[in-house]
């Protein structure tokens, strides 16, 4: 039986059989590897295209960091879209710019077409803990109002965040209105639906221990413990659970960073509208951030604890309920119900890295912590390119990657790179 994922969000699902792996070899159109976000959206794009589509899980949907991230729905690109709009041509600029906004429209989209109650809920706060991090907040809302964004307000003091949250962790923030927050799994889930309703050959327990590249136009397969899958078209989607089996040019520009979260047991309305008195999802700017939300059910739901060596540690609990004291000392030692981890994805300028290997593999990675809503929009852009439609993905996938330093060693190299900005956050400077 294969694993489903470890969090709250699975604890509250009444989970049905698992969809059954292959039984064989197999001859397939498209081959989609990973049952997470970005791995349903393109299987589910394709099949509304007409396609034949099968999509292998190691475990159950949803093992992987779909299903257990901090159902933050974060609009726009995880860096600054200055850095981005540099590296593409200028005539795409504004085609970027949508893209960036389009994963809360498809979320919104897809929950209503599909009848999915994913626990949506807008209003979303990036807290800043001093000076320098305000002032960045205020460029960044000053850049996305240049490009025609809207739906920001500037909060310049602690006076102006009370209508958004009782702390005296911060000093002022930056309100979006157009983010927000969801239950993860129930979304992902719901996707699985759909695309299995679609048409799409959902195959759950089915781990691929090997990827062969097509040569000189032959198909591309995948090695499994139950046969060998021969695919025409291979949409790689793993992210950072593909692992070892991930081709090179994948690998190399990928690091796994492990993110931590805490579920209380349920606060009671009272005390949950007087912390986040909107239900709002709150973010701070540190690198190492700590995020956080109040869901559904009334719990506080706190994550963060970024470890760059990729390592799930068992402190995670005091670890977390500590922060979530230092933010909120009301909750100090309040009953912890869960606490969980799990990999995601990040490359070396926290851009989406998009790329194709050969004629028929896609790909993309690299999330960096905003694959709640981005990974909608690359299944959908991946699913284009399949189509033929192939000016978006040509665009991204121009977007030169670096690999990161270190070869084998990177995650301990990226751990001490990163150590100077939690050094320079922890001293606010």
């Amino acid at each position: 039986m294969p694993d489903t994922p470890t969090s709250i969000y699975a604890d509250q699902i009444d989970w049905a059989d698992p969809y059954p792996a292959p039984d064989g070899d197999q001859q397939v159109d498209i081959a989609v590897v990973g049952g997470g976000f970005t791995g349903v959206s393109t299987a589910l794009n394709l099949a509304e295209k007409g396609y034949s589509v099968h999509l292998y899980e190691a475990e159950r949907i949803g093992y992987g960091a779909s299903g257990r991230n901090g159902g933050q729905v974060c609009q726009g690109w995880t860096t600054d879209f200055s850095k981005i709009a540099k590296r593409i041509p200028p005539e795409q600029r504004r085609m970027a710019w949508d893209v960036g906004m389009l994963g809360r429209e498809i979320i919104i989209d897809r929950c209503r077409r599909h009848g999915i109650n994913a626990d949506l809920k807008f209003g979303y706060l990036h807290a800043a803990l001093h000076r320098r991090q305000l002032d960045e907040l205020k460029a960044m809302q000053e850049e996305w109002e240049a490009e025609g964004g809207d739906g920001l307000t500037f909060l310049p003091d602690k006076a102006s965040l009370a209508p958004h949250i009782k702390s005296d962790a911060y000093i002022g923030g930056l309100y979006d209105a157009t983010s927000g927050h969801l239950h993860p799994l129930k979304y992902l889930l719901g996707l699985a639906r759909a695309a299995a309703d679609a048409g799409v050959r959902i195959h759950e327990g089915c781990r691929i221990t090997r990827i062969i590249p097509a040569e000189r136009g032959d198909d591309a397969r995948l090695e499994h413990a139950h046969g060998v899958v021969r695919a025409r078209k291979l949409v790689l989607a793993g992210n950072a659970y593909l692992g070892k089996i991930a081709p090179r040019l994948m690998d190399q520009r990928i690091a796994p960073v492990t993110s931590a979260i805490i579920a209380t047991r349920p606060l009671g309305s009272n005390t949950a509208l007087t912390l986040l008195p909107g239900q709002i999802a709150v973010a701070d700017c540190n690198t190492a951030l700590n995020y956080f939300r109040i869901d559904a059910e009334g719990r506080m739901l706190f994550g963060g604890r970024a470890s760059y060596l990729a390592q799930e540690s068992g402190a995670i609990r005091n670890d977390l309920s500590r922060r979530m004291a230092s933010v909120f000392p009301d909750l100090a030692g309040v009953d912890i119900e869960h606490a969980w981890s799990g990999r995601i994805g990040i490359t070396v300028d926290r851009i989406p890295h998009f790329g194709k290997i050969g004629t028929n593999i896609w790909f993309v990675q690299g999330f960096s912590g905003h694959g709640v809503a981005l990974t909608g929009v690359a299944g959908l852009i991946i699913a284009e390119a399949i189509d033929g439609d192939t000016e978006r993905f040509d665009t991204f996938a121009s977007i030169r990657h670096l690999p990161f330093p270190g070869g084998i060693f990177r995650t301990p190299a990226l751990a001490l790179g990163m150590s100077w900005y939690k050094l320079r956050d922890r001293l606010r400077i």
